[in-house]
């Protein structure tokens, strides 16, 4: 008798201690789980607002389109809207792809090559983004007289020559910038995934 009770209480404990490290695992995972989803918000919550200052943009643009008194004038005016409606689509639906790798129920090489390939993904649509930023800023360059003065740029050499130069160079430099916080915060998910299979 004693020694079935022994082997019961055997068998209960080992139950148990199962049961604790299913239970852990989950808890790791859901922390990890959270973890990721906030390096990935790292990245979400500038693109947010860039895309309320994009809309912002493009109504005024709308509104004040009768500004644009020539086909030329208007033609760049169409163009910096579509620009400012594509490219936060591209950044969400870049960003939208990092969610499918949070999924921890899956299996571990699935996770990081599915993560891997989204991140080139990401990078492929940030060089997009990058040569369209670079476009709209010649468009605003050729706005933003017409609106404010209601004058041409090209009449202004020298307002020209500056205007450009120093939209290139801040466009260089916060491109750089926000490209570094990212990959930053696209390394740190990218090493919390490989600490869950550590």
């Amino acid at each position: 008798m004693e020694l079935d009770d022994l082997k019961n209480d055997w068998i209960s404990a080992h139950n148990q201690a199962h049961e604790q490290n299913i239970l852990t695992s989950k808890i790791i995972n859901e922390m990890t789980q959270k973890k990721y989803q906030s390096k990935i918000k790292k990245i979400k919550y500038p693109e947010l607002t860039g895309t309320v200052v994009c809309i912002l943009a493009i109504s005024y643009i709308c509104f004040n389109f009768n500004k644009l008194d020539t086909l030329f004038f208007q033609s760049i005016g169409v163009l910096a809207a579509l620009l400012l409606l594509v490219m936060p689509a591209l950044s969400f639906f870049s960003l939208y792809q990092f969610d499918s790798a949070s999924n921890f129920a899956k299996p571990y090489n699935e996770i990081i090559k599915q993560f891997a390939n989204q991140k080139l993904r990401f990078i492929k649509f940030r060089k997009v983004h990058a040569l369209l930023s670079y476009l709209l800023l010649v468009s605003i360059i050729f706005l933003f007289p017409k609106f404010f003065y209601g004058k041409d740029l090209t009449f202004d050499k020298t307002l020209w020559v500056l205007s450009f130069t120093v939209g290139y160079l801040f466009l260089r430099f916060f491109s750089g910038y926000v490209n570094k916080c990212y990959k930053d915060s696209l390394r740190q998910a990218e090493e919390l995934l490989k600490e869950v299979q550590a």
